[in-house]
């Protein structure tokens, strides 16, 4: 920059900076100056003088309207409770308004008996009107003549020199009486006062007289006219005189009062309280208060409450109050100058004030030195926020890269095993021989648990990313149970083991939830026993809770910390349903009394669960209402599963490893058993999303309990289809048969199948009480009787068949005999020569039960409805079908598949031929052109190809709509709805399934695949 010339921003910062030096420097030098210091001084002092003034009166004024107030409030506390006093004692009138002629015992009871509403009256009585007509009257009534006690305190007869009495009639004292027939009207302080009461109707006070003790008392009168009338009955004095019947009179120790009241406020540090009694120079009695005589034209005070003896002083806080012609007041005196009290508070407010300034000033400068520290903390937050922005786009394109990584892996997994699959299905339609069928039956297997394995470590994955749904539909419970049994019965019974199910009667046949997720959790949990357990039983009981007020308190919500969560945590918005309900506690213990729930059956024999009462209240137990009714399933219960087996037990140091991914409880379980280990863990957190729970309970070499718990709700079906009845052949409802087991849970177990298929079964657990049930009259005819040879061995069996065979009633009854496992050669001839009449194989299920148990009874099952052989061939018979693979392997499959229902299939790798179709089945990922953008070219030619449509903006054609159905090996929930989205009607994943594809296949003939939109004519 040349000389001369100056930095504009540097001249924006200095001249503010030029301005304020100088103002300092002609500042400084002004105060050189000693006047000018000393009238700075000087003004500066008058003005804090004035302001301190100012503050002064302010806070003077403010202190003696404190102290008025407060003076008020006494005389309303007192003027009150006087009142009070007054009030409870002419509760009286009542008593001669009720009574017609009131006796002096009454009197003196009544007032005895309410003598706690007024403590501190010490005399209670009733005057008597009478007029100097009725002078004589009176007298002969009461036998006794009108008195009058002079100033000597002596009796004597009152002169008849009045025109109206005032004797009184009725006293009470807590002394013998001694003012029965005096004149009241006699004493001119008295008379004022019952002339008063007479002419008003209000109650009158007479001036104070001091008492013997010291004390001042003072008389109170009210006017008594008659039953049901007051002084509002009258229109003028005059007509109140003539009705005046007589005054309820009452003493009051007004000293009493007046301390009992004022006394409470003594302790007040600031005011001395006097109470004062204003006296009528007009009264005679004047000179009894020691008035002086030059006083008399002043008012003249005495003192009923002065504990300070401060009576004298002058008070500026004193208010009055009258009764009548009585004056009383309170004197409100302070302890301590309240000028002082106010100068003190004025000059303590500006010290104050300074102090605050300086205390803003030191804050004002650390905050000042704060914000340039976080200044830099923020530029320091900045750069944070900015690496973190970065790593976050990193870690979504790492996520989104997971996904797609997992996409790809999911279907280059599954493309070729949907050929080791679709071909070992196809070949196991050719002629094979034993051997090789058996061979084929090896692959097949080990393909589908490759397939269940790729499954397993898409949920989890999918459970680690946040993205697993559920479904809420309604779904049969038993069912669900007993299709994960017929995963696994080929297995057990190699090893011996019996698969048993036992669900309550009071769980609903339907339930709400998913049905999908709850059969992978429920045969992980089975599966992990299975493989545990050598032999014996696995026993999957299932009981329902009711959720009461009782016990809602009780259950936890599962709650998600977001800022804690790690992975394969569930968000709160993926839980279903909306109130999640936890059944234990930190500690490991259960939560609900067992009145909520029935108790669980265990197959451990000598266990709490395992005896008759407790098999008692697993009978019992049902849904009811709050009265304690039977009732109706609610609409949300909680379901309770448990699994137990007899395996080894699980030691309580392992379990912690049991929910761990890729772990197992002992490490060298998975070289014997075999297992990923990620059964348990994906069944953990898919329990979890569905907001349960889930245990474990185990005891080394007794075996092992898992039980978890969902949220469930009724599915009522009375507004929609009704259900089919649960067994195939309605002809088994009503039969009642005869159950013997000595096992009490098997009994029960083959109990409940046999309940739920429509029969009614009676108990028993030896020979002796089954011959008393089939020999018993006037009970329903039973017609079979059922003998589990596990619980009862065979030869109490045999003499039960030969009992049952030689009594000629019952020859013609069925004998049917329950076995787990194979009967020997010579057990089953002894069976059948004692006169069995069919053998069962357990576990029975409810897919097969119905024809094996019909067929044991002699009657004729019904047969099914068999397919013909050539029936899969018609079903696509003239049907045209495209399939779009650019794999060959997987184009063999399909198609291969496909002509076995008599289809004309052909297939390209990529794009449709020009000519009629029927239905397209077209995989995903496509070398040249996905399926997506295939199908969307199709939907846009169909648009434009057609009349009507072309002309409206519409995405598809309605006229003449191809079904297409996508083929993907990719199980992602979103690959599921781009396929939507793009146009396809329907989808199946790969590898393909006979059972899945002929499923699509009679969807596709009842025109109802899952996407087709309305008003469409599918493949016209």
């Amino acid at each position: 920059m040349e000389a001369g010339q100056s930095d504009p921003e540097a001249l924006r910062w200095n001249r503010p900076g030029k301005k304020l030096r100088s103002l300092h420097r002609s500042s400084s030098a002004c105060l050189r100056y000693g006047p000018i210091r000393v009238l700075v001084v000087v003004l500066g002092w008058i003005v804090a003088c004035g302001v301190g003034a100012v503050l002064w009166r302010a806070a003077l004024k403010f202190r003696e309207q404190e102290f008025d107030l407060k003076c008020e409030n006494r005389k309303e506390v007192l003027k009150s409770q006087v009142e009070n006093n007054l009030n409870a004692s002419f509760v009286i009138v009542g008593l001669l308004a009720s009574v017609p002629e009131v006796s002096a015992d009454m009197w003196v009871n009544f007032a005895t008996r309410t003598l706690f509403l007024r403590p501190t009256v010490k005399r209670l009585v009733y005057v008597e009107r009478v007029p100097a007509a009725n002078r004589a009257a009176f007298e002969r009534k009461w036998n006794t003549s009108i008195l009058y006690i002079n100033h000597s305190n002596v009796t004597e007869v009152r002169s008849a020199n009045d025109t109206e009495y005032s004797p009184v009639v009725f006293e009470t004292d807590d002394k013998v009486p001694k003012y029965l027939f005096v004149d009241a009207g006699a004493y001119p302080a008295y008379r004022s006062a019952i002339d008063a009461a007479r002419d008003t109707g209000l109650f009158t006070l007479s001036p104070v007289t001091p008492r013997r003790d010291g004390t001042w008392q003072m008389g109170a009168y009210l006017a008594y006219y008659g039953p049901g009338r007051d002084y509002t009955s009258f229109s003028s004095t005059e007509a109140r005189r003539q009705a005046c019947r007589g005054y309820v009179g009452i003493v009051m120790n007004v000293t009493d009062v007046f301390h009992g009241v004022l006394s409470r406020f003594t302790d007040v540090d600031d005011m001395d309280v006097v109470a004062v009694f204003n006296v009528n120079s007009k009264l005679e009695s004047f000179d009894s208060y020691n008035c002086s005589a030059a006083a008399s034209s002043k008012s003249c005070a005495v003192p009923l409450f002065d504990p300070a003896g401060r009576a004298s002083e002058f008070s500026k806080a004193a208010v009055t109050w009258e009764y009548g012609t009585q004056h009383f007041e309170v004197r409100c005196l302070p302890k301590r100058n309240l000028k002082l009290l106010a100068l003190r508070a004025a000059i303590a407010w500006p010290l104050l004030m300074s102090l605050v300034v300086i205390f803003f000033s030191i804050i004002v400068y650390l905050v000042l030195k704060r914000m340039q520290a976080i200044e830099e903390e923020v530029r320091l937050m900045e750069k944070m926020n900015e690496d973190l922005n970065v790593a976050k786009l990193a870690a979504e394109a790492a996520d989104k890269a997971k996904s797609n990584f997992l996409a790809t892996v999911s279907h280059e997994i599954r493309t070729p095993m949907n050929g080791v699959i679709g071909m070992t299905n196809l070949l196991m339609g050719t002629n094979l021989t034993t051997q090789q069928l058996e061979y084929v039956k090896v692959v097949q297997a080990s393909g589908n648990t490759l397939i269940a394995l790729i499954n397993d470590v898409l949920d989890l994955s999918k459970i680690e990313a946040g993205r697993m749904e559920l479904e809420s539909v309604a779904y049969d419970i038993r069912k669900e149970v007993d299709g994960v049994f017929l995963l696994f019965d080929d297995r057990a019974q190699q090893n011996k083991i019996e698969l048993s199910m036992l669900v309550h009667d009071a769980v609903p046949n339907y339930i709400v939830g998913d049905p999908g997720r709850f059969h992978q959790i429920l045969a992980n949990v089975v599966s992990n026993a299975l493989k545990f357990t050598r032999e014996g039983n696995i026993l999957v009981c299932v009981r329902a809770m009711r959720v009461s007020q009782g016990n809602k308190a009780l259950f936890t919500a599962i709650t998600i910390d977001q800022n804690s969560a790690v992975p394969g945590d569930v968000q709160p918005s993926q839980v279903l349903p909306d109130e999640p309900f936890s059944l234990v506690g930190s500690d490991g213990m259960k939560l609900y009394e067992d009145q909520d729930v029935a108790p669980r059956l265990s197959i451990q024999p000598g266990s709490e669960s395992n005896r008759s009462e407790a098999l008692d209240l697993w009978r019992k137990w049902e849904w009811k209402n709050l009265s304690g009714s039977h009732c109706k399933p609610p609409n949300q219960f909680i379901l309770i599963v448990s699994v137990e087996d007899t395996g080894p037990g699980i030691p309580c140091h392992m379990e912690p490893r049991l929910f761990q991914p890729f772990s197992q409880a002992d490490s060298n379980s998975s070289r014997e058993h075999g297992g990923t280990g990620i059964g348990l863990f994906i069944s953990q957190k898919l329990i979890k999303l569905m907001n349960g729970t889930i245990r474990v309970m185990s005891e080394p070499g007794k075996g092992s309990v898992f039980e978890f718990t969902l949220p469930a709700s009724f599915a009522d079906t009375a507004g929609g289809s009704k259900p089919q009845l649960p067994m195939e052949d309605k002809r088994l409802k009503g039969l009642h048969v005869a159950l013997v087991d000595t096992d009490l849970v098997h009994r029960e177990i083959t109990a409940s199948f046999l309940r739920y298929s429509g029969m009614h079964v009676e108990l028993a657990d030896d020979v002796q009480s089954t011959m008393e049930i089939l020999q018993r009259t006037g009970g329903p005819t039973l017609q079979a009787v059922m003998v589990d040879i596990k619980g009862l061995p065979s030869a109490p069996a045999v003499e039960l068949a030969r009992s049952i065979r030689s009594t000629p009633s019952l020859k013609a009854l069925s004998v049917l005999v329950l076995t787990s496992n194979p009967v020997s050669p010579p057990g089953e001839k002894e069976l059948k020569d004692a006169g069995v009449s069919f053998i069962i194989s357990k576990s029975l299920r409810l897919s097969t039960g119905s024809s094996v148990l019909l067929e044991a009874m002699g009657l004729k099952p019904q047969a099914p409805v068999k397919k013909k052989a050539n029936d899969n061939v018609k079903l696509l018979l003239g049907k045209r079908l495209l399939v779009v693979d650019d794999n060959m392997v997987n184009q063999r499959v399909a198609t291969s598949m496909l002509k076995r229902y008599g289809a004309i299939v052909s297939s390209v790798n990529s794009g449709i031929e020009d000519k009629k179709l029927d239905l397209v089945l077209m995989d995903i990922q496509m070398s040249e052109m996905d399926g997506w953008q295939a199908t969307r070219h199709i939907r846009n030619w169909e648009v434009e190809n057609c009349d009507t449509c072309c002309k409206s903006n519409v995405n598809w054609c309605r006229h003449n709509r191809l079904p297409i159905v996508a083929v993907t090996a990719d199980a992602m929930k979103g690959t599921h709805a781009e396929c939507f989205s793009s146009g396809m009607d329907d989808y199946i994943t790969k590898p393909l399934d006979q059972k899945q594809l002929q499923s699509l296949l009679e969807r596709f003939i009842k025109r109802d695949l899952v996407n087709v939109p309305p008003m469409t004519d599918v493949g016209s």
